[in-house]
């Protein structure tokens, strides 16, 4: 006949099983690429992004403002060299040079907003930066306890696989079967310790006549909740 010990056994294995189980899964998801350590890394592309476009526009300015300077300098030599005698003519070159001069003003401050930019967007990179390698150092530390912790875990496992293959053959076969189908019905808790004349999964009084038969070394299955309960 079983006894309840090794049912109460059987089922305090099988807990701590169960919750190793959970936390390995937990600790082998953990060890693959993390939500912060993936934001930080679209932080950082998304700077790094803002900052080329920032160099490309600041370079497109000063070529633009370098050659309106040049076609300034030359309307400016062909107008005061003497070599233009119409006075209409006169008139459109100096109206060139005044909207040439108009424009390069405009691309003048435009550039100096564009290199302001540009500094907000590199001092933006390097925070950036310094966040991702500070989150990437965290995440090794943190990678380095969680294999420690998932070896310890396998380990344990297989301590309590080895205690369960040893303590089975104490369980009759019809028992082990009414051990699972309650397992599966009750939460994974199918057998109880009585505490204080209580049940120990529902809380309800033990009635004088079951505890009778937990003396008597059989097994008790609560009148309320259906769970095997033994003594403390």
């Amino acid at each position: 006949m079983t006894k309840g010990s090794d049912l109460y056994r059987l089922q305090c294995l099988d807990s701590e099983k169960d919750a190793k189980q959970r936390r390995l899964r937990g600790v082998e998801a953990a060890l693959g690429e993390d939500e912060a350590l993936q934001q930080a890394r679209r932080a950082l592309e998304s700077a790094q992004t803002l900052v080329r476009k920032s160099k490309v526009h600041q370079q497109d300015l000063e070529l633009e403002i370098r050659g309106i300077s040049d076609e300034i300098t030359r309307s400016e030599q062909r107008l005061y060299s003497g070599t233009v005698k119409n006075p209409k003519e006169l008139t459109d070159l100096q109206d060139k040079v005044a909207a040439l001069q108009r424009r390069r003003q405009k691309l003048e401050d435009d550039l100096l907003e564009a290199m302001i930019e540009l500094e907000e967007a590199e001092d933006s990179h390097t925070q950036a930066l310094e966040h991702f390698e500070e989150t990437r150092t965290c995440r090794e530390t943190r990678q380095v306890d969680l294999l420690a912790e998932q070896e310890e875990l396998q380990r344990n496992l297989a301590e309590i696989n080895q205690a369960r293959v040893e303590l089975l053959p104490k369980i009759e076969p019809g028992d082990m079967t009414t051990y699972q189908a309650l397992r599966r019905r009750k939460g994974g808790v199918a057998v109880v310790q009585m505490h204080k004349g209580s049940c120990g999964g529902c809380g309800i009084k033990v009635s004088p006549n079951l505890e009778w038969h937990l003396r008597e070394g059989e097994l008790v299955y609560c009148g309320n909740c259906e769970r095997i309960i033994v003594n403390a």
